[in-house]
Order: C-alpha cells, then structure tokens, then sequence
C-alpha cells in the first residue's frame, strides 16, 4: 500500500550480553489472538508463519504475555532447557 508506513518500534532494552534462547515460548496451543502481541513492552514476539515467535535479545522474561494469553499456549522456559525460538545474531 503506497504512503503506509510500519510503525516504529520501542527500542530493546540494554542488555550486556542477550540470551541464548528467549525466557519464554510460544507452543502449538496458540490460537492466533494477537493478545501477546500487544501486551510485550518489548515487541519481542512476532508472527512467523502460522504461529509465533519470540525474539530471545528483545525479551526481558517480564511473563506479562504468559498471563494476558486466554489459551496458556505461552510458558515459560527453564532456564538449563534449550529451545527452538529465535536467538538473534
């Protein structure tokens, strides 16, 4: 669409050093609502695909998308477990 723009998005937080794997995840239970998406402060999920994603250097852990998901298809990931989601280069 000619003259549209993204929005801009709020800057990832600093961190010395980010994550290997993101403090939380999306499972297959998602059913697309698109509340997770606007509760991040971060904007650390994205749609990718059929599903969701959440970016590992932008999350902060803050579980704010675990509690507003009316599904509980976001968990939280322990930490000694290595996940699928993306780490950020």
């Amino acid at each position: 669409m000619a003259g549209v723009t993204a929005p801009a998005l709020a800057p990832a937080p600093a961190l010395a050093q980010a994550p290997a794997s993101a403090p939380v995840r999306v499972t297959d239970r998602c059913a697309g609502c698109g509340a997770c998406l606007l509760t991040c402060p971060t904007h650390a999920i994205r749609p990718a695909g059929p599903t969701l994603l959440v970016l590992a250097s932008r999350c902060t852990g803050c579980v704010e998308c675990v509690e507003v998901c009316p599904v509980d298809a976001i968990e939280e990931v322990p930490t000694d477990e290595p996940t699928d989601e993306l780490a950020d280069e």
